[in-house]
């Protein structure tokens, strides 16, 4: 067990939801990788009212932050009821290509198919996005369009890493397994 799985455990045994408020500040509040160990605890305890909350105050506020994104995509992982307005909001402050995916990623994990729209197209047709392809097919990979999943194959042609989004997509969608040609199903029986 790494030490950051030690450390959730050990938070939520201990604290339990008395450690949210804390979680939620250091989600906020810190660089990358504290923003990361934070949301995965926060995961664990089911917080999903007060990351919602917190995101929304801090979009009201025109505060910004790393922290902000993992929440994005904390909220989509917990299927958090209510958060597509507040993703929609802080798509408003996205500065570059990378937020715009993590949110979009999120919004497609919560059912919005004009996510779905944005995320195709940025894959397919934009020039610019070519060094985010990879990021863009795993944005991508809830996608229960095949469309998208021949958009992901088609590219894995010249880009073996989309090789691996494409095998969760059908793990996730059996019947997309159908759509492989021949010597890519071999390589996933293996």
């Amino acid at each position: 067990m790494e030490e950051s799985e030690k450390l959730i455990n050990r938070i939520v045994d201990e604290l339990g939801n008395k450690a949210i408020p804390k979680l939620i500040s250091l989600l906020f509040d810190s660089d990358a990788k504290t923003a990361e160990l934070a949301a995965e605890v926060l995961k664990n305890l089911e917080s999903c009212e007060e990351v919602k909350s917190e995101l929304n105050e801090r979009i009201q506020n025109g505060e910004k932050s790393v922290g902000m994104f993992y929440a994005a995509d904390l909220l989509a992982d917990m299927n958090c009821k209510g958060s597509v307005s507040v993703l929609y909001r802080l798509l408003d402050m996205v500065e570059d290509e990378k937020e715009a995916i993590i949110v979009y990623s999120s919004l497609l994990k919560l059912g919005e198919k004009e996510a779905e729209k944005y995320l195709l197209y940025e894959f397919e047709e934009d020039p610019y996005m070519r060094k985010s392809i990879f990021d863009l097919a795993i944005a991508l990979e809830p996608s229960d369009n095949p469309e998208v999943f021949k958009a992901i194959l088609k590219k894995a042609r010249e880009d073996e890493e989309l090789v691996e989004v494409l095998q969760s997509m059908c793990n996730r969608h059996p019947a997309f397994f159908q759509l492989l040609p021949d010597d890519m199903k071999d390589r996933f029986r293996e």
